[in-house]
């Protein structure tokens, strides 16, 4: 009898071990298994982090903001763009714009949608939104790999600019040989010590005398149509004849001598 209480005794001692150490594995799984989806978030989350995309939008003339800034910055680094990086996108950025799509192979123009934002930064993953997120580090830009510009890049002559103005032509005004302005008063130092002059510059001429000054009357009665012939600078008869006409045709005493009063109405005749 004693035997056999101690044997069931035992037993009951074992069976009571036995279902503590099953107790103690299932409690060890289950909190295991409740740590593992704390373990594989943050793989996850940083798998996210490597797809993130840097978003840019089109830009134009009349832009302003980072974006341009960062255009402005990107294009001085490469030699595109030499005025100031104001973040302001006016006709020396768009005529570096230009001048990069050119080079590196696309339609020139002054647009900077994504495939030219692909090309500034081949590297990045570009996206056209319209609101514009955080600009990058222009450092960055050091190590993108674009198309250099060559060195007949400026000298191209681009057949539209952006927002090109009108230029006036330049006014060229000629003075006929016939007009009252070719004909003036004499200045002191040019005049000729053989002939009198009025206190206005005008020669006072009358038959005998020669040189220049006579050469201007004679051009200016041939304007008149009064003396035909050469201009030979000589007062002779046939240029008193042509004097004396003209002062007889516009009211004048005919003497021959032509004064202040003969040139001024002479002149007028020109008008």
């Amino acid at each position: 009898m004693a035997s056999t209480l101690i044997t069931k005794i035992t037993q009951k001692f074992f069976k009571k071990q036995t279902y503590s150490l099953l107790l103690l594995a299932s409690t060890s799984s289950l909190l295991l298994s409740s740590h593992l989806p704390s373990l594989a978030a943050p793989v996850e989350i940083a798998q996210a982090n490597t797809t993130s995309k840097i978003n840019r939008p089109n830009l134009q003339i009349g832009s302003q903001g980072e974006r341009v800034t960062e255009l402005q910055a990107a294009l001085k680094l490469l030699g595109f763009y030499t005025g100031a990086v104001d973040g302001i996108y006016q006709e020396n950025t768009a005529r570096a714009v230009y001048q990069f799509k050119q080079a590196a192979g696309l339609n020139p123009n002054n647009v900077v949608d994504a495939i030219t934002w692909q090309k500034l930064f081949p590297s990045v993953s570009t996206m056209v939104v319209n609101n514009p997120v955080s600009t990058p580090k222009p450092t960055a830009v050091s190590t993108v790999t674009v198309p250099t510009r060559t060195g007949n890049v400026n000298n191209r002559t681009t057949t539209t600019k952006p927002q090109p103005k009108p230029t006036t032509p330049k006014k060229t005004t000629t003075t006929p040989n016939n007009s009252q302005n070719s004909f003036q008063p004499t200045p002191v130092n040019q005049r000729n010590p053989n002939i009198q002059y009025t206190d206005a510059g005008w020669p006072i001429l009358r038959l005998g005398n020669k040189g220049n000054e006579v050469i201007k009357l004679q051009r200016l009665l041939q304007t008149l149509g009064f003396l035909k012939g050469p201009l030979d600078g000589d007062f002779g008869a046939a240029t008193e004849a042509a004097v004396k006409a003209a002062q007889t045709r516009y009211g004048l005493q005919p003497d021959g001598i032509v004064g202040g009063a003969t040139w001024n109405v002479f002149l007028q005749r020109l008008r």
